[in-house]
């Protein structure tokens, strides 16, 4: 392992905020699914595709920190935000591929983010709860830099995601700038004891 490599103590990693909040950076980091690549603007999803070798086709992920930044960023109807509310207050991932407000289109930053981000019907996937290591980098970055957060699985395309840090491919953890990994052995860090 190097210094690329940190642990998840249960607060956030500023390493991981500090390296979003500038042009271009991009880390991996766990969720509840397995690991993520995070990026927060048009040269770090770049960096992803490439480093995933991925084709530019797809709807992206767009993690939201809380059910105001998404009420903000997506068209949804009563019955879509309805059950957003529902799988926030129990703490259950949810994504759903939604339309965004065209108010709100014009806060992503004029990089070619919005070219990466969404597809010919403008809309993204705006994921909620989805472990709270992502969570937390998330909303330090939405709160006080206003930045999006991006993210994709971090395996090779049409890779599963075995949820494993060492799963992630040599390619992506040679491009990213910062792994933060989960101490699986630490009874601090046991699931049934920390909801990530």
């Amino acid at each position: 392992m190097t210094d690329k490599f940190v642990d998840w103590n249960g607060t956030a990693v500023e390493k991981g905020i500090n390296i979003l909040s500038k042009t271009g950076g991009m880390i991996v980091s766990p969720t509840k699914v397995g690991y993520i690549i995070m990026t927060s603007d048009g040269k770090g999803l770049r960096r992803k595709f490439e480093a995933k070798k991925r084709n530019l086709n797809k709807p992206g992920v767009v993690l939201c920190s809380s059910l105001k930044q998404l009420e903000q960023l997506a068209e949804m109807t009563p019955e879509i935000k309805k059950m957003y509310e529902k799988h926030w207050q129990e703490d259950i991932l949810l994504g759903c591929i939604l339309p965004w407000k065209k108010e709100s289109e014009s806060i992503i930053p004029d990089d070619g983010s919005k070219e990466l981000m969404m597809d010919k019907r403008h809309t993204s996937c705006f994921v909620i709860k989805y472990g709270k290591p992502s969570e937390q980098i998330a909303k330090e970055l939405w709160d006080k830099y206003h930045k999006f957060s991006f993210a994709s699985s971090a395996n090779p395309s049409g890779k599963g995601n075995k949820g494993l840090v060492e799963n992630i491919g040599q390619r992506i953890e040679q491009s990213a700038d910062l792994i933060i990994k989960l101490m699986i052995t630490s009874n601090l860090f046991n699931r049934r004891q920390l909801s990530i």
